[in-house]
């Protein structure tokens, strides 16, 4: 609710005159509100003419509601977006910094260079050594064989022999050895 505190207009009125001068009429308004009242100054123009049906005209000289309320409050409401986004950005770089370096000090153990110790530290890390584990992507076996089918079509028992002469061969043919299976494993957590 506001309250027109004061007004002032000064204008010569001359009785024989039809038209009177615009006369700017500045005064302020006081907004109530739950704390303290805020004081607003507007400033409006008072046209006088006798010679109308509409004798007294108050204008706004401040503007349309579009370019005093619309246009900031959409300036506003972008400048937020843009610096919600940039936030998140930031957000999603420093956790994947964190992932990153997470990855990079989890401690792997050292081994001695036999193929059965690397070859054993993938079937822990990708099945738990176990012939019949199966993850959520479908792959399958103690190290995974994606999609699963592939394991299926040459160890249709998933015996654990079958399936280490299946993923040794694997191991060979891609890297050369089950130590260079492993650096691979290190590097990606993956083979």
């Amino acid at each position: 609710m506001r309250h027109i505190i004061h007004a002032t207009i000064a204008t010569a009125v001359v009785a024989t005159q039809a038209i009177l001068p615009v006369v700017r009429v500045p005064f302020a308004e006081t907004a109530k509100a739950a704390e303290a009242p805020a004081v607003v100054q507007n400033n409006y123009t008072l046209t006088l003419n006798t010679n109308s049906p509409k004798a007294v005209l108050v204008k706004s000289t401040k503007g349309s509601f579009d370019t005093q309320v619309l246009a900031p409050l959409k300036a506003a409401q972008a400048a937020k977006a843009a610096a919600d986004a940039e936030a998140a950005a930031q957000a999603a770089a420093e956790q994947a910094a964190r992932v990153t370096l997470a990855r990079a000090t989890t401690p792997v153990p050292a081994l001695s260079g036999s193929d059965a110790e690397y070859k054993l530290f993938i079937y822990n890390h990708e099945s738990g050594n176990n012939p019949t584990r199966a993850n959520s992507s479908g792959c399958l076996g103690l190290g995974q064989a994606c999609p699963g089918s592939k394991l299926l079509a040459v160890c249709p028992s998933l015996d654990y022999a079958c399936e280490d002469a299946f993923f040794t061969n694997y191991a060979f043919s891609r890297y050369g050895s089950w130590a260079g299976a492993y650096s691979s494993w290190i590097s990606h957590r993956w083979w």
